[in-house]
Protein backbone atom coordinates (compact mmCIF):
# COMPACT_ATOMS: atom_id res chain seq x y z
CA UNK A 1 0.00 0.00 0.00
CA UNK A 2 1.32 3.25 -1.02
CA UNK A 3 0.37 5.82 2.03
CA UNK A 4 1.26 8.83 -0.15
CA UNK A 5 -1.42 8.02 -2.42
CA UNK A 6 -3.78 6.74 0.23
CA UNK A 7 -3.20 10.25 1.99
CA UNK A 8 -4.23 11.85 -1.40
CA UNK A 9 -6.78 9.46 -1.93
CA UNK A 10 -8.55 10.70 1.31
CA UNK A 11 -7.74 14.65 0.65
CA UNK A 12 -9.42 14.32 -2.17
CA UNK A 13 -12.71 12.93 -0.66
CA UNK A 14 -12.92 15.33 1.97
CA UNK A 15 -12.47 18.07 0.13
CA UNK A 16 -15.25 16.52 -2.60
CA UNK A 17 -17.44 15.93 0.90
CA UNK A 18 -16.58 19.35 1.82
CA UNK A 19 -17.67 21.17 -1.57
CA UNK A 20 -21.00 19.67 -1.61
CA UNK A 21 -22.24 19.91 2.05
CA UNK A 22 -21.81 24.24 2.79
CA UNK A 23 -23.83 23.45 6.16
CA UNK A 24 -23.86 20.17 7.78
CA UNK A 25 -21.57 17.48 8.10
CA UNK A 26 -18.39 15.53 7.03
CA UNK A 27 -17.19 12.46 8.84
CA UNK A 28 -14.14 10.16 8.31
CA UNK A 29 -14.32 7.08 9.86
CA UNK A 30 -11.54 3.63 9.45
CA UNK A 31 -12.48 0.35 10.57
CA UNK A 32 -10.16 -2.54 10.55
CA UNK A 33 -10.51 -6.22 11.04
CA UNK A 34 -7.97 -9.10 10.85
CA UNK A 35 -8.22 -11.72 8.26
CA UNK A 36 -4.96 -13.76 9.00
CA UNK A 37 -2.28 -12.57 7.84
CA UNK A 38 -3.66 -9.14 6.78
CA UNK A 39 -5.67 -6.56 7.83
CA UNK A 40 -8.60 -5.17 6.07
CA UNK A 41 -8.95 -1.52 6.25
CA UNK A 42 -13.13 -0.21 5.74
CA UNK A 43 -12.56 3.19 4.96
CA UNK A 44 -16.13 6.03 4.95
CA UNK A 45 -16.11 9.35 3.84
CA UNK A 46 -19.83 10.57 4.52
CA UNK A 47 -21.52 13.81 4.51
CA UNK A 48 -25.38 15.62 4.66
CA UNK A 49 -24.86 17.84 1.45
CA UNK A 50 -26.90 18.16 -1.35
CA UNK A 51 -26.78 14.62 -2.36
CA UNK A 52 -27.73 12.96 -5.39
CA UNK A 53 -30.54 10.52 -6.86
CA UNK A 54 -28.66 7.77 -8.84
CA UNK A 55 -31.80 6.37 -9.84
CA UNK A 56 -31.54 6.83 -12.63
CA UNK A 57 -27.58 7.25 -13.48
CA UNK A 58 -25.96 4.12 -13.77
CA UNK A 59 -22.53 5.74 -13.75
CA UNK A 60 -22.52 7.07 -10.84
CA UNK A 61 -19.43 8.72 -11.15
CA UNK A 62 -19.98 10.00 -14.42
CA UNK A 63 -23.07 11.55 -12.36
CA UNK A 64 -20.56 13.48 -9.95
CA UNK A 65 -18.47 14.45 -12.27
CA UNK A 66 -21.49 16.42 -14.46
CA UNK A 67 -22.07 18.38 -11.21
CA UNK A 68 -18.93 19.18 -10.23
CA UNK A 69 -18.69 20.10 -14.30
CA UNK A 70 -21.44 22.74 -13.36
CA UNK A 71 -19.74 23.90 -10.30
CA UNK A 72 -16.02 25.09 -12.82
CA UNK A 73 -14.43 21.37 -12.13
CA UNK A 74 -12.68 18.98 -14.16
CA UNK A 75 -14.56 16.39 -11.69
CA UNK A 76 -11.44 14.53 -12.53
CA UNK A 77 -10.53 14.18 -8.71
CA UNK A 78 -12.70 10.98 -8.38
CA UNK A 79 -11.55 9.14 -11.27
CA UNK A 80 -8.34 9.73 -10.15
CA UNK A 81 -8.92 8.49 -6.95
CA UNK A 82 -10.76 5.28 -8.04
CA UNK A 83 -7.40 4.35 -10.29
CA UNK A 84 -5.31 4.77 -7.43
CA UNK A 85 -7.68 2.50 -5.17
CA UNK A 86 -7.64 0.08 -8.32
CA UNK A 87 -3.92 -0.18 -8.16
CA UNK A 88 -3.99 -1.12 -4.66
CA UNK A 89 -6.66 -3.51 -4.81
CA UNK A 90 -9.35 -1.32 -3.89
CA UNK A 91 -12.24 -0.17 -5.24
CA UNK A 92 -14.82 3.09 -4.46
CA UNK A 93 -18.14 2.58 -3.60
CA UNK A 94 -20.88 5.33 -3.41
CA UNK A 95 -24.10 5.84 -2.06
CA UNK A 96 -26.25 8.92 -1.71
CA UNK A 97 -29.98 10.83 -2.03
CA UNK A 98 -30.73 13.70 -3.09
CA UNK A 99 -30.76 15.94 0.06
CA UNK A 100 -29.71 13.09 2.79
CA UNK A 101 -25.80 13.30 1.38
CA UNK A 102 -23.72 11.44 0.16
CA UNK A 103 -20.93 8.15 1.36
CA UNK A 104 -17.81 7.20 -0.58
CA UNK A 105 -16.26 4.31 0.73
CA UNK A 106 -13.43 1.16 0.03
CA UNK A 107 -11.37 -1.34 1.39
CA UNK A 108 -8.04 -2.36 1.18
CA UNK A 109 -6.17 -5.61 2.37
CA UNK A 110 -2.40 -4.23 3.97
CA UNK A 111 -0.20 -7.09 5.40
CA UNK A 112 0.24 -6.77 9.48
CA UNK A 113 3.62 -5.49 10.00
CA UNK A 114 5.21 -7.44 13.30
CA UNK A 115 6.28 -6.30 16.15
CA UNK A 116 9.57 -5.42 14.51
CA UNK A 117 7.89 -3.07 12.69
CA UNK A 118 9.37 -3.99 9.19
CA UNK A 119 9.45 -1.56 6.90
CA UNK A 120 6.56 -2.06 3.80
CA UNK A 121 8.23 -3.02 0.32
CA UNK A 122 6.10 -1.39 -2.87
CA UNK A 123 3.98 -3.15 -4.16
CA UNK A 124 3.99 -4.30 -7.47
CA UNK A 125 1.90 -2.82 -10.46
CA UNK A 126 1.96 0.55 -8.58
CA UNK A 127 2.31 3.28 -11.25
CA UNK A 128 5.99 4.48 -11.46
CA UNK A 129 6.33 8.29 -11.90
CA UNK A 130 6.38 9.88 -15.07
CA UNK A 131 9.51 11.63 -16.26
CA UNK A 132 9.56 14.99 -16.65
CA UNK A 133 9.17 15.06 -20.81
CA UNK A 134 10.43 17.88 -22.87
CA UNK A 135 8.53 20.80 -23.00
CA UNK A 136 10.44 22.91 -26.06
CA UNK A 137 8.04 24.05 -28.80
CA UNK A 138 4.82 23.12 -26.51
CA UNK A 139 2.43 25.74 -26.28
CA UNK A 140 1.48 26.38 -22.46
CA UNK A 141 -0.63 28.98 -20.67
CA UNK A 142 1.24 32.52 -19.97
CA UNK A 143 3.79 32.87 -17.21
CA UNK A 144 0.98 34.36 -14.46
CA UNK A 145 -1.09 31.39 -14.86
CA UNK A 146 2.00 28.69 -14.94
CA UNK A 147 2.96 30.96 -11.87
CA UNK A 148 -0.47 30.08 -9.99
CA UNK A 149 -0.02 26.50 -11.12
CA UNK A 150 3.25 25.71 -9.87
CA UNK A 151 2.18 27.56 -6.00
CA UNK A 152 -1.06 25.03 -6.14
CA UNK A 153 1.25 22.37 -6.81
CA UNK A 154 3.81 23.52 -4.06
CA UNK A 155 0.36 23.13 -1.56
CA UNK A 156 -0.98 19.88 -3.12
CA UNK A 157 -4.28 21.80 -4.08
CA UNK A 158 -5.87 18.75 -6.51
CA UNK A 159 -9.22 20.76 -6.56
CA UNK A 160 -7.89 24.26 -7.17
CA UNK A 161 -5.60 22.25 -9.95
CA UNK A 162 -8.68 21.15 -11.61
CA UNK A 163 -10.08 24.38 -11.55
CA UNK A 164 -6.82 25.86 -13.35
CA UNK A 165 -7.24 23.65 -16.29
CA UNK A 166 -10.57 24.67 -17.02
CA UNK A 167 -9.47 28.50 -16.67
CA UNK A 168 -5.85 28.14 -18.35
CA UNK A 169 -5.86 25.07 -20.84
CA UNK A 170 -7.08 25.13 -24.27
CA UNK A 171 -7.44 21.60 -25.32
CA UNK A 172 -6.61 22.37 -28.77
CA UNK A 173 -3.87 25.04 -28.34
CA UNK A 174 -2.20 23.43 -25.33
CA UNK A 175 -2.82 19.58 -25.68
CA UNK A 176 0.63 18.55 -25.39
CA UNK A 177 1.01 20.43 -22.17
CA UNK A 178 -2.31 19.29 -20.88
CA UNK A 179 -1.28 15.64 -21.30
CA UNK A 180 1.80 16.18 -19.47
CA UNK A 181 -0.19 17.94 -16.68
CA UNK A 182 -2.83 15.47 -16.28
CA UNK A 183 -0.59 12.20 -16.55
CA UNK A 184 1.18 13.93 -13.48
CA UNK A 185 -2.25 14.84 -11.50
CA UNK A 186 -3.25 11.40 -12.15
CA UNK A 187 -0.27 10.09 -10.32
CA UNK A 188 -0.79 13.08 -7.28
CA UNK A 189 2.53 13.84 -8.46
CA UNK A 190 2.59 17.51 -7.04
CA UNK A 191 6.08 17.86 -7.55
CA UNK A 192 6.20 16.64 -11.19
CA UNK A 193 3.18 19.11 -11.52
CA UNK A 194 5.54 21.82 -10.39
CA UNK A 195 8.17 21.27 -12.01
CA UNK A 196 6.24 21.45 -15.46
CA UNK A 197 5.00 24.55 -14.42
CA UNK A 198 8.45 26.13 -13.41
CA UNK A 199 10.11 24.33 -16.47
CA UNK A 200 7.60 25.40 -19.09
CA UNK A 201 7.93 28.84 -17.77
CA UNK A 202 11.75 29.04 -18.54
CA UNK A 203 11.37 27.54 -21.92
CA UNK A 204 8.80 30.49 -23.18
CA UNK A 205 10.59 32.76 -21.89
CA UNK A 206 14.14 32.10 -23.93
CA UNK A 207 12.16 30.94 -26.74
CA UNK A 208 12.95 33.25 -29.35
CA UNK A 209 9.88 35.88 -30.49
Amino acid sequence: MDGKRLQQVLLNLVSNAAKFTRDGVVTLSVNARQEGEFCVLHVAVADTGIGIDLAQKPDIFDAFQQIQAEGGSTGLGLFISQRILMAMGGSLEVSSAAGQGTTFSFELSVPIIDGGGAAATAQPGQPARAALAPVAAIATPGDAALDELAELALHGRLTDIEGWINRHTDHTAHALFTAQLLDRLEQFDFAGIHQLALRSKRVASSAPH
